[in-house]
């Protein structure tokens, strides 16, 4: 049919020129780049209709050419696709099954057809680390690297695997590239504090530690931030104290008046403060500090303190008489009550500590360190009947002799009180615990309370 119909529209354009010769019989002259062709109006109109639809004709071939180079392509590429797809899922099942091996084959496949997927080189790094191949690991993140220089995500898997080698040096280089691209990363900042925590650098880590506090959002992040920052200037006063020089002194001193200024229901500032007071000879002064401190704040880290202190110069009186006015003033603070007991017992004032503890007995369930003190009193009366069947007690409700500490945020116990959680990295939450009974560090109005006589 379209034969036919090619060939009618052949013989109508032959009729048509034909007749068009007889009647236009005249000749024009036709210019075509300078030269000048004579010949008859039929044969010019012809002409153009056939050129212009040669031209039609090369249009349309020519683009069918394309979509038909394009829907190859196309294709080529679905089937590669569909092959990555295939070997990237190959891989993740032989990862997800323990096969190591298996799965680094076929991740290589999927990079040897698209060498650009980070992803892949990040797996198979990880893959290359838990296979004991730590260069072959940090190899291909260098590889990931070469394709996005500006990747911020792969420096951090880079500086972490420095971490792990313990190339500290390399680490630390490329956390600060990190952060050289991204200034407000802080998983890059807080890496860099924790390797300067780590090797007790103080003062590189506060300097870090401004920076985090700098690009932390939210309140409560900047409060926790802020903590840890007083937390580093703590240890760094610590760590002048320790030194002992007078230069050395004086520089602690200053900084833990700014940690108590900074943030004024900080117990471990205020600790510190009588540290530093003590250090320097001015024991009277620590003496104020720590017993202002446990008015208000009720921690019993202050009391503590405080019998150090006065059992070191030999004046029990003084002691006594701060926790009697203590109790008196507080008498359902059992804490305090059951430490007074304990100074009494080592002062040998036997019927006096058993006395607290009856009180104790009266308002609060059994814990096991109330019954290893009873134990001790029976033993310095020699009545070791009843001092093993308290020993017995105490082990029997939690296998401790004390009286813990523990962490407000992960639990952890320590048999003394501390200003840093080594488990959960937080400051100021070590509290006293019994049961399911916690006695707070400090009061809720404690922050509206005028703090300027501590110093």
């Amino acid at each position: 049919m379209i034969v036919r119909l090619l060939l009618i529209l052949t013989l109508l354009i032959i009729s048509l020129f034909c007749w068009l010769s007889f009647t236009n019989p005249m000749d024009v002259e036709f210019f075509f780049f300078g030269h000048t062709i004579t010949t008859d109006l039929p044969t010019l109109m012809i002409t153009s209709f056939v050129l212009g639809a040669l031209l039609v004709f090369v249009g349309t071939l020519a683009r069918d050419v394309r979509r038909a180079i394009q829907d190859i392509r196309r294709s080529r590429q679905e089937k590669k696709n569909q092959f990555l797809k295939e070997e990237f899922s190959r891989g993740m099942d032989n990862l997800m099954r323990g096969d190591l091996a298996k799965a680094k084959d076929h991740f290589g496949e999927v990079l040897k057809r698209d060498p650009t997927q980070i992803d892949l080189y990040l797996r198979l790094s990880e893959i290359n680390y838990k296979e004991g191949k730590s260069e072959e690991a940090l190899h291909w993140l260098e590889r990931a690297r070469l394709i996005d220089l500006n990747n911020v995500d792969i420096l951090l898997r880079e500086a972490e695997l420095y971490k792990r080698m313990n190339r500290l040096d390399e680490a630390i280089r490329t956390l600060n590239r990190a952060v050289d691209i991204d200034e407000g990363n802080l998983e890059a900042l807080k890496s860099l504090r924790q390797i300067s925590v780590d090797h007790r650098e103080w003062d590189n880590a506060s300097r870090v530690q401004k920076l985090v506090l700098k690009h932390t959002k939210g309140k409560q992040m900047e409060e926790e931030e802020t903590l840890f920052y007083l937390g580093l200037k703590y240890e760094h006063a610590r760590e002048l104290l320790s030194r002992g020089r007078e230069a050395d002194l004086e520089h602690a001193l200053k900084e833990a008046k700014e940690i108590a200024r900074e943030k004024k229901d900080f117990v471990p500032g205020f600790v510190l403060l009588g540290d530093v007071y003590l250090r320097m000879g001015k024991w009277t002064s620590a003496g104020r500090v720590w017993g202002r401190s446990f008015v208000r704040f009720r921690s019993v880290v202050f009391i503590l303190r405080l019998e150090d202190l006065y059992l070191g110069r030999e004046d029990p009186g003084t002691l006594l008489r701060i926790y009697q006015r203590a109790m008196k003033n507080n008498p359902e603070d059992w804490v305090t009550t059951f430490h007074y007991a304990k100074l009494c017992l080592r002062l040998e004032m036997r019927d006096e500590a058993l006395e607290a503890l009856d009180e104790i007995s009266l308002r609060r369930k059994d814990f096991s360190a109330l019954h290893r003190l009873l134990a001790e009193i029976y033993l310095h009366r020699k009545d070791f009947s009843r001092a093993a069947q308290e020993f017995e007690k105490t082990f029997e409700m939690s296998g401790k002799a004390y009286l813990p500490f523990y962490c407000s945020s992960c639990a952890r116990e320590s048999q003394e009180w501390i200003a840093y959680c080594p488990q959960c990295h937080q400051w100021d939450r070590y509290t006293i615990k019994e049961g399911e009974k916690t006695i707070p560090l400090f009061p809720p109005s404690i922050s509206e309370l005028d703090h300027s006589d501590f110093l």
